[in-house]
């Protein structure tokens, strides 16, 4: 028999967030940790009484790494902010084919009158495999069998409405919201940040182009994107996770 566990994804997914936030941290962690060794060095200048121009010298660049503000430095890497909105969305891809799984892995919770379920096809080979049981196994079978995204907003809500009859209700500007950075983060990966036909098309659906770009533009993320990437994809799994599946079999 599967063993039945509960899995709290919603938690799982914030963590993953949290442990994405500390690349936005780096920047001025190297600072501080810059600083710290410059104090060290004038200090042991100080205690060893050799005082002159090398004491001078580091303290002017303490004074200049001081100066350096946790804003300046923020706006000159916005290449993490990329980075982080890309992992992100592949975290959120990786927690939606969790839900997706559970959910179908329970056989009270499919749609019967989905057609694509009527058409996947399975080897008597993998029959045998399988002991001719996929209990606690149909949804990773569906997602072998199929060709689902869960990459674009408009796809997520057809995948869940259409397999387990679930329709994923958010307002309007966090749809906007997701739509916008799951369509950048295609465009990071695979137009090098440059705004192409398909982001405008695809941004165009929700009313979501955000920053009204143009093709041709560079996408361009930062420090408030994130916030909203954060707020945006948690509101996202909260409303999947009051779904509420039988049972979460693993």
């Amino acid at each position: 028999m599967p063993k039945i566990q509960k899995i709290d994804y919603l938690e799982e997914f914030k963590i993953e967030l949290e442990n994405i936030d500390k690349l936005e941290q780096t920047p001025m962690i190297i600072r501080e940790i810059a600083i710290q060794g410059l104090d060290n060095a004038i200090g042991e200048i100080i205690a060893t009484g050799k005082m002159g121009l090398t004491k001078q010298s580091l303290e002017n660049s303490k004074r200049g790494l001081e100066n350096i503000g946790e804003q300046s430095i923020k706006n000159n890497f916005k290449i993490i902010y990329s980075q982080m909105c890309i992992l992100a969305v592949s975290s959120l891809e990786a927690t939606l084919k969790k839900y997706f799984e559970d959910a179908l892995s329970n056989f009270s919770n499919i749609n019967q009158a989905n057609k694509d379920l009527k058409e996947i096809k399975i080897s008597l080979a993998e029959l045998v495999e399988n002991n001719l049981i996929y209990s606690g196994e149909f949804g990773k079978l569906v997602l072998s069998k199929t060709n689902l995204s869960f990459q674009d907003l408009k796809s997520i809500k057809r995948i869940f409405s259409e397999y387990i009859s679930y329709d994923i209700r958010l307002d309007s500007e966090t749809e906007k919201q997701i739509c916008f950075f799951l369509e950048a983060r295609h465009v990071l990966v695979h137009k090098g940040g440059i705004a192409d036909e398909k982001f405008i098309k695809s941004t165009n659906l929700f009313g979501a182009n955000l920053k009204n770009y143009a093709v041709g533009d560079r996408i361009d993320v930062g420090m408030n994107d994130w916030l909203s990437i954060k707020n945006s994809f948690i509101e996202l799994v909260e409303q999947l996770d009051k779904y509420k599946p039988k049972n979460n079999i693993i």
